[in-house]
């Protein structure tokens, strides 16, 4: 029989082979998309600004003495102070298909969440829904887009092997150049929905760009606040993430939504996806070449993600999350070598921006699930 060590991390080296990890399980295999190893490091840091109100661990599984998989458990002091409930997020799950090693590493995570006083467990969320998060459980082809999970299939039994049960799901919405042109119809509608809510959609100006990111900071905080399993951001954390993906804006595609008063009450941030350069950058390095293949691919991006889209609560009945879709819609058509647009995540139980996107002309193509259990 197998025999399986699962080790916590410690220091600098130790978090390295963690990084390492999922490069050795996987890098053969073509759908799954390798991380920047400098990004993961960076989220792993002792000085990640969310350190600031996060407690972690992670531990590292190994079957007869070779790495077989690996997790996170992340006690968020943000999201309990708001919730009034101490949830231990688990995440950054990787391993074979093997239940043994599977069990080993949740049973860890359960042991320190335990020890935290956490009564539920919630994931998978690397570290928190501020992150990469959710269970891929539907539609393994489509090449998945910059900062959404891929895992084989064979997870999902994993997960539901050891005890985790189903909580909500996220949604992610296909737009195709080809039918998401707006009717007729639909653009007059449109045009007296816009007249009718007195908003106007701008595009972000870089050269006021902190600025900027503090009208982001503002709309984040307030439209997000009554979502499922909602963690706060910092303004440090903000501010930290617009610096990580500044290079990646294109301004066209960084929406805001003001009133004649100059009120930012919806915001919608568009990145073209980055996974299409690193296909080919397997090692996850930027040096001595994976530069070069994300300079080079990124000029002309064939898909984008609308990473981020959220509007005050008391603008969402007045139509600014329609504005704000067909506003991208346009500007992503005349760009001509986007052909494919994800919207992702949406909860599921988001009925109203669910269908709004639907109303778009947008498919629901692809679903994460989140589980919660017992630890």
């Amino acid at each position: 029989m197998a025999r399986i060590d699962v080790r916590p991390v410690g220091g600098f080296l130790d978090r390295r082979r963690f990084v390492d990890v999922p490069f050795r399980l996987f890098r053969n295999n073509p759908a799954w998309p390798p991380p920047l190893r400098v990004s993961v490091y960076d989220r792993l840091s002792p000085r990640h600004p969310a350190a600031a109100t996060q407690r972690s661990q992670l531990w590292i599984a190994y079957r007869d003495g070779r790495p077989a998989g690996r997790v996170g458990a992340c006690i968020d002091a943000a999201h309990e102070q708001l919730h009034g409930e101490r949830w231990c997020w688990v995440g950054f799950f990787e391993s074979i298909d093997d239940h043994a090693v599977a069990e080993s590493l949740f049973d860890a995570a359960f042991a320190w969440a335990r020890g935290a006083r956490a009564k539920t467990c919630v994931g998978p969320a690397s570290f928190t829904l501020n992150d990469e998060c959710g269970l891929l459980v539907e539609n393994f082809d489509d090449p998945p887009l910059f900062l959404t999970p891929y895992n084989p299939p064979y997870y999902e039994r994993l997960w539901t092997a050891a005890g985790w049960q189903p909580e909500i799901d996220l949604w992610g919405w296909k737009f195709v150049r080809a039918s998401s042109e707006l009717s007729e119809r639909q653009a007059r509608v449109l045009e007296r929905l816009r007249a009718r809510s007195a908003v106007r959609v701008r595009s972000g100006v870089m050269r006021d760009f902190e600025a900027e990111v503090a009208r982001l900071f503002e709309v984040y905080n307030a439209a997000w606040v009554q979502n499922w399993g909602f963690a706060p951001m910092s303004q440090a954390e903000v501010a930290h993430l617009a610096r990580q993906v500044k290079p990646l804006v294109d301004p066209n595609l960084v929406l805001l939504a003001e009133t004649t008063e100059g009120e930012t009450v919806g915001v919608a941030i568009v990145l073209p996806d980055v996974n299409e350069a690193m296909a080919h950058v397997r090692s996850g390095r930027l040096l001595p070449t994976g530069w070069f293949h994300l300079w080079r691919d990124l000029k002309r991006p064939t898909r984008a993600r609308v990473f981020a889209l959220g509007i005050k609560p008391g603008y969402q009945s007045r139509a600014v999350g329609p504005l704000l879709y067909s506003e991208i819609i346009r500007r992503l058509r005349a760009m001509p070598s986007i052909e494919m647009t994800e919207a992702s995540w949406i909860l599921a139980t988001n009925d109203a921006m669910n269908g709004a996107i639907e109303a778009m002309g947008a498919t629901r193509y692809r679903t994460w699930r989140m589980y919660r259990c017992d630890p």
